[in-house]
């Protein structure tokens, strides 16, 4: 099958398209603006009866990113959406701050003022998932792990009286991690998602009981142009508009990572295989070849960028159907 008539198939017919993905979306919703562009895209593909999505929780500790991901959730008709926060004091993911965020809140009505107004993520996790099927739910995370690491550290509780691994173990069917590019980042100049809690990266990705699928992808894949389109109450379109300053587009990492969760057997993709992502202590990390592990990195196939790129930009400027 070419990549042209796939994609047509794909972003024009989603009745062929699998079973609906139930999501859990975790965000750092701070420092780029492409957390917002995946959120974006992960509610057009819900409003297209392809996810269901779950959760929207915040791994970061700036304050004002919980009601940014609010307003989002409100101008896609998903107010009532479960957000939580982190309760950490171990990484002050928050003093990298947001371009965007502070004037997000204040622009946009919501219930959550702030992080300290929404639950702890680890309840969040936990109520969620032991209302699910087993297997049936995959977890995006597009900030840090630092949620992953506390619901791997939880006890049985009134919520449900599995712990952290076997609730993990019987509830998810994987976790799609947006991390770096393969096969290894050992500057620890450069952020990324592992460096600013680098001990709940290594922990969590050292301690997952099941299938993680990384993908550092989205370098060379830009989109945001389009979003002029949509309304001028968008917050995703001001949300890249106070980050671009005057830029047309970004690169993709966030969207490609949600985009892989609800349609993983798309024809973009192939999958590397035979080794696991080692994470250092400090957030670098390299791909080994031994001892081999349920980890799998997402790639590209090839011709796939354009394609790939415009079905993204589609789904980013799709408006909100009316509930």
């Amino acid at each position: 099958m070419k990549l042209t008539i796939a994609f047509f198939i794909v972003l024009c017919l989603p009745a062929f398209l699998p079973a609906q993905t139930k999501i859990i979306f975790d965000t750092d919703m701070d420092t780029d603006c492409d957390d917002a562009g995946a959120l974006a895209i992960l509610h057009a593909l819900a409003d297209r009866g392809e996810v269901e999505i779950l959760a929207t929780v915040v791994s970061s500790r700036y304050p004002l990113s919980v009601p940014c991901v609010e307003a989002i959730n409100r101008y896609y008709s998903r107010a009532d959406l479960p957000i939580g926060a982190p309760k950490t004091t171990w990484a002050d993911t928050g003093r990298r701050g947001s371009p965007y965020a502070k004037q997000i809140s204040e622009r946009f009505t919501t219930r959550l003022k702030s992080n300290d107004d929404a639950p702890n993520a680890v309840d969040v996790y936990r109520r969620v998932l032991a209302n699910q099927d087993s297997g049936s739910v995959v977890i995006v995370t597009v900030g840090y792990p630092t949620n992953l690491r506390v619901l791997l550290a939880s006890k049985p509780d009134e919520i449900s009286p599995l712990d952290g691994p076997a609730l993990v173990r019987k509830k998810v069917k994987h976790w799609v991690c947006t991390g770096g590019p393969y096969p290894k980042d050992l500057n620890p100049a450069v952020c990324g998602n592992f460096k600013p809690d680098p001990s709940s990266s290594v922990i969590a990705i050292r301690d997952w009981p099941g299938t993680i699928y990384f993908s550092g992808l989205g370098d060379d894949i830009h989109t945001g142009s389009r979003l002029y389109e949509t309304a001028a109450k968008n917050p995703v379109r001001q949300v890249y508009k106070l980050y671009l300053r005057g830029k047309k587009t970004r690169p993709s990492w966030d969207p490609i990572a949600v985009l892989f969760a609800a349609r993983s057997q798309a024809v973009f993709w192939r999958i590397h295989t035979g080794g696991h992502y080692h994470i250092f202590k400090n957030g670098t990390y390299e791909w080994r070849k031994r001892p081999e592990k349920n980890h799998y990195v997402v790639e590209l196939q090839t011709d796939a960028e354009k394609p790939l790129r415009e079905t993204l930009d589609q789904l980013m400027i799709q408006a909100p159907q009316a509930k």
